[in-house]
């Protein structure tokens, strides 16, 4: 058994989280029951060799694959012989697992983290409803994530949350033309936000980035 108990409910509310949250980042966590097989080629090989070693480089007896990251296929491991049980992903291809980025300092601590991604992406904050979501609200969230957590990395969240930024940059974009063509024929900003029910400080901002891109 490579997992206890508790870790083998924290592991099933991990991915249901992120399976609610698939569309908005680019990570898959692995149930319980996959977990033997998803070692294969990393703490065995396929004939259930062992891999593990204490060597500078080598796959780790603390290490347990939960997930990988769905561009790269790199693994999120937990590692089991860390304070924390900290979640990581491991790079592949570098001649070495010592590569690799910290994700969140427990697996608690990520649920915790996609489930305010998710919260944000569908506007189920009880401040934001029916709010659209802009790039900087992403990074809003990102910065909550890493102030939380001090295992959890800018760049890496930025990095794991590519497709929540691609979906609001075409959102944005859709929006940024919509306005250009309201201004153009007459509209006042407050008469776009209410005609859109977009907050008025987010049709200026969204009006002047359609000036900016005129000029």
């Amino acid at each position: 058994m490579l997992i206890d108990a508790v870790m083998e409910q924290q592991l099933r509310q991990l991915k249901s989280e992120c399976d609610r949250a698939s569309a908005f980042i680019g990570i898959s966590i692995y149930a319980p029951e996959e977990l033997e097989r998803e070692q294969i080629g990393y703490r065995v090989d396929t004939e259930g060799v062992p891999l593990v070693s204490d060597e500078e480089g080598a796959w780790q007896q603390g290490w347990i694959v939960i997930g990988s990251v769905q561009l790269t296929g790199d693994p999120i491991i937990v590692d089991t012989g860390e304070a924390g049980q900290p979640v990581s992903y491991l790079m592949h291809g570098m001649g070495e697992w010592e590569a690799g980025s910290y994700i969140a300092g427990s697996i608690g601590q990520c649920i915790e983290a996609i489930a305010k991604v998710r919260l944000r992406m569908t506007s189920q904050e009880p401040d934001r409803m029916n709010v659209p979501v802009a790039s900087a609200d992403l990074d809003a969230v990102v910065a909550d994530i890493t102030a939380a957590d001090e295992y959890a990395q800018e760049d890496v969240w930025k990095g794991l949350l590519a497709p929540s930024y691609r979906v609001v940059r075409q959102q944005e974009e859709a929006v940024i033309r919509t306005i250009k063509s309201m201004s153009g024929q007459g509209m006042k900003v407050k008469e776009i936000a209410d005609d859109l029910q977009i907050p008025l400080k987010q049709a200026y901002s969204y009006l002047k980035q359609s000036r900016i891109e005129v000029d």
